[in-house]
């Protein structure tokens, strides 16, 4: 990483103040029925190279030192990374605290690499709400959205529904197309990391459309449940094919997803 004065989780301590370059987030709302705003687009573009990776997945069954070393490794990974990484964009508090999620991932990775640019993608589950210091609320369980982000595009049903979880993920396949199309993004990536149905979902898609897929073994839950099928040599799960080519790399050991990066060009040498 490019200061050892910092750790990963040192960049977590404040859990409302934006940490984005520039102090500002920029949120987007869009109905899931529109075109797709291309002001968000183009907040992509202004990273240092024409690269985007994807990170979805969860955390469940993780503990707060499981979580910690799941930003080590991605933190190590990505070092020197200057493409556009995005996930979700929400974040969870725990006692005032940042409850580290994966979401949290593509703002470390961008703490510390300038060039870098951090986005996410979320649906509208609920009304959004301010609560206690004019805090911005997603839901009924004080979720908030990711201010470690420079912009977050929130999906919405309209003004009066609600979409599920999964509300999101046409927006955001539809933006990684617009950039390889539109904007000469020359590399496209997605990593599953544990995750549940939906992660699992992300996968199979990402792997169909030719992105760089890969799934972190040992992370637990979709993850691991895909890796064993490759491993296995069964291309059916869940019910569903997993077409196309999906890579397995260890949890235990960071760089061989550092090689894999490099290798295909996500990562400068």
């Amino acid at each position: 990483m490019n200061s050892t004065a910092v750790t990963p989780m040192t960049v977590l301590q404040h859990p409302y103040r934006v940490t984005a370059p520039g102090g500002k987030l920029h949120l987007l709302i869009m109905n899931a029925s529109d075109g797709l705003p291309a002001a968000f687009a183009l907040m992509g573009t202004n990273a240092r190279d024409k690269i985007a990776v994807r990170i979805s997945g969860g955390c469940k069954g993780m503990n707060a030192e499981d979580k910690a070393e799941m930003l080590d490794y991605f933190a190590h990974a990505f070092d020197g990374y200057g493409g556009v990484v995005w996930s979700g964009a929400t974040r969870q508090f725990k006692e005032e605290a940042v409850d580290p999620m994966v979401t949290d991932v593509p703002g470390v990775i961008a703490a510390f690499n300038p060039g870098c640019v951090a986005l996410g993608t979320l649906p509208r589950v609920d009304l959004l709400s301010l609560q206690g210091d004019s805090r911005l609320v997603l839901d009924q369980y004080g979720t908030g959205p990711n201010p470690s982000m420079s912009g977050i595009l929130i999906v919405q049903n309209g003004p009066d529904g609600k979409l599920d979880w999964d509300g999101d993920l046409n927006a955001a396949f539809g933006i990684m197309e617009n950039w390889r199309q539109y904007a000469n993004f020359q590399k496209l990536g997605f990593i599953g990391w544990n995750g549940g149905p939906i992660t699992y979902n992300e996968v199979v898609r990402s792997a169909k459309l030719g992105y760089l897929t890969t799934v972190v073994q040992g992370s637990g839950r979709a993850a691991d449940e895909i890796a064993s099928a490759i491993q296995t040599g069964n291309s059916t799960l869940g019910g569903k094919i997993l077409e196309g080519s999906i890579n397995v790399v260890p949890r235990e050991n960071p760089q061989q997803l550092r090689d894999l990066l490099i290798a295909n060009g996500f990562l400068r040498q």
